[in-house]
């Protein structure tokens, strides 16, 4: 009885250890998670938005470091136009049966010599996610120009 008692006891005590386990949402400091957006919900679809804005880097320097960053986030279909400033990809969807869903980003010339990088990502209705798992997803690339 006394051992059974303080395992129910040691149990109690690590449920909520376990519970806080969650994963932390990086955030890099430029601001990009405080200027996420996020439209619709699970029967239409959701739409997410981030932007983070660059200084002191050549547009080509940022171009190159978002497309890699897109691809080491694991995206596929990557499609860059340096010209225009657009890329295209597509995120897989987990047991999805090989389908996507699309993630736009531009990189763009602003005022001042700053370069922003937008990054919007959808899914569509009846799909799941974390909205902070895909901020920090979002942020990684938004922000790779200054790394």
């Amino acid at each position: 009885m006394r051992i059974r008692t303080c395992s129910v006891a040691l149990m109690l005590l690590l449920v909520p250890t376990m519970a806080l386990a969650k994963k932390e949402v990086f955030d890099s400091g430029s601001g990009c998670l405080q200027n996420m957006s996020v439209s619709g919900g699970f029967t239409t679809g959701k739409q997410f938005l981030v932007h983070t804005d660059h200084e002191g880097i050549s547009y080509a320097d940022a171009f190159a470091k978002t497309v890699a960053a897109i691809e080491a986030e694991g995206m596929v279909g990557v499609s860059p136009n340096e010209a225009t400033g657009y890329i295209a990809a597509e995120n897989p969807v987990r047991g999805g049966g090989g389908s996507t869903v699309p993630l736009r980003t531009t990189v763009r010339r602003q005022d001042g010599g700053v370069i922003r990088v937008e990054v919007r990502f959808s899914i569509k209705g009846g799909q799941l996610t974390s909205n902070k798992a895909v901020g920090e997803g979002m942020c990684k690339i938004a922000d790779a120009a200054s790394l």
